[in-house]
């Protein structure tokens, strides 16, 4: 696939600068459909990835739901962070998100403004096929040490206060959870989706972002990775 990609650039190297974007963009497209497992994260083997970590589809984002047992001390504490057996992560825009009714307005705003955002950590004391009946929910089978940089990968997230602290931004769409201050601007084709495509891809799992722009297609993708195994 490489050597094709290689054979690829170099002819549209002598193309109009019309034709040469076109191919580019073609050349990347490519590109990212060969994204497969990062095998030392995400061995070949089953047995060697012990840790689940559940994608859930609920309303129009793909989160992520981990065993807290299983976070490394990356995980930054606080006050408000909930403390269940499950914790559900999700980043989004700091006015759609934590809004239980947004008007038409802050979705356009989310939609095309650059805007902040927040994370949002849901804490669960079932598993997320139980706190969650019916939404569509895919286990995938991580290492531990595509859990470490899957935690390293949402803590970096948090905004943090001078003395290093998650910075508390609302209380959350459910019973035990809270929003907290993110990194990172929202934007089309920067969504909740992609992000979350993104964190399993620091695990290794066989997932591309560039495609996930949508809950469905962040799901699709999973369900594949599982059926791998």
């Amino acid at each position: 696939m490489h050597r094709k990609m290689i054979l690829h650039l170099r002819m549209i190297a002598a193309r109009p600068v019309t034709s040469n974007l076109i191919g580019c963009l073609t050349a990347v497209l490519m590109l990212s459909g060969c994204l497969g497992p990062v095998t030392e994260l995400y061995p070949e083997d089953a047995d060697e990835r012990p840790v689940p970590v559940y994608v859930v589809h609920v309303g129009w984002h793909a989160g992520l739901v981990v065993e807290s047992d299983h976070l490394s001390e990356a995980f930054p504490e606080h006050e408000e962070m909930p403390d269940e057996a499950y914790l559900k992560v999700g980043w989004g825009d700091d006015k759609y998100y934590p809004d239980p009714d947004p008007s038409f307005f802050v979705l356009l705003r989310a939609m095309f403004w650059p805007s902040r955002s927040v994370l949002h950590v849901v804490g669960m004391d079932v598993p997320p096929s139980d706190y969650f009946p019916g939404a569509d929910v895919v286990t995938l089978q991580i290492s531990r040490e595509g859990m470490d940089e899957l935690t390293d990968f949402i803590a970096h997230y948090f905004r943090r206060d001078d003395d290093g602290r998650p910075i508390y931004h609302t209380y959350g769409r459910y019973g035990n959870s809270a929003f907290f201050k993110a990194r990172g601007r929202y934007y089309i084709p920067k969504t909740s989706n992609v992000w979350t495509a993104r964190a399993l891809r620091s695990a290794g799992v066989p997932i591309t972002p560039i495609y996930a722009s949508t809950a469905r297609n962040v799901m699709r993708q999973a369900g594949r990775a599982a059926e791998r195994d």
